[in-house]
């Protein structure tokens, strides 16, 4: 079952222009492993407050286009009231995020653990990749963002400010490690984000995972109607291009 917690102090909320309707914002914390950038951490919020967080040790494998899914069987999903995502959406704007450089960081450090931003608001779109220790405007804005995680959840240290997190959020639990009860999780929330092809990768995968073969046929077949509509580009796409269908049926448990 998907548990759909809500997280803030409530308010009411007054008309506003925030967030606008087409708000989103998705962090994805990479890992260098051998020269591939491997999505390790990712968290995913929404404008009707929806938050998926999750995170992945392992990943499925095809040996031979060397494609890394990674498995998200760690994972919280939870809402944020009104006034708390008027008021991320707010923050993020007064940072500048929609005028940062495309790259962040500190470029003399190609091999360690990375972030890939995608914001999108008022009908712009800014994808951000950041590598190395942050500062300025970056480096508040992942301040910002891990404020909204469950207590105790962070992006890489090296990424950090000295800082203490503050977390703005009641009553989310820890995310759990649980493979079957993720994909449930993913398959009960894909009506809600019917047009996001990487939440219906991220399922395949664990479908894949567990031994699931007619559910991973079933989001397989999801995923190439959705890419063929809007095929997905991210900070580090180049780490996707073998993301091919070939691939993908490669990955599908036995008969």
């Amino acid at each position: 079952m998907l548990a759909v917690w809500p997280a803030c102090a409530s308010q009411e909320a007054r008309p506003s222009i925030w967030p606008p309707p087409d708000f989103e914002l998705t962090v994805e914390q990479f890992r260098g492993d051998r020269g591939a950038p491997r999505v390790v951490r990712r968290v995913q919020f929404a404008a009707d407050g929806l938050v998926f967080y999750a995170c992945a040790e392992r990943v499925l494998r095809d040996d031979e286009t060397q494609l890394e899914l990674p498995l998200f069987d760690r994972l919280c999903i939870y809402r944020l009231v009104p006034t708390c995502v008027r008021a991320l959406a707010r923050r993020l704007h007064r940072l500048g995020i929609g005028e940062l450089d495309r790259q962040q960081g500190e470029a003399s450090a190609p091999d360690s653990d990375g972030l890939g931003v995608t914001w999108q608001a008022f009908g712009g779109q800014k994808v951000i990749a950041a590598r190395g220790r942050l500062h300025g405007p970056m480096a508040e804005i992942l301040q910002v963002v891990m404020q909204h995680l469950p207590d105790g959840e962070v992006f890489a240290e090296a990424l950090r400010s000295d800082r203490q997190v503050v977390s703005v959020l009641r009553g989310v639990p820890a995310p759990r490690l649980d493979a079957a009860g993720a994909l449930a999780a993913l398959v009960e929330l894909l009506p809600e984000r019917p047009g996001d092809p990487e939440l219906v990768l991220h399922a395949f995968a664990l479908a894949c995972d567990l031994g699931q073969r007619e559910a991973a046929v079933g989001l397989l077949e999801q995923w190439q109607r959705l890419v063929a509509k809007a095929p997905a580009a991210g900070a580090f796409a180049d780490a996707t291009t073998n993301v091919t269908v070939a691939a993908l049926q490669r990955l599908l448990p036995p008969q």
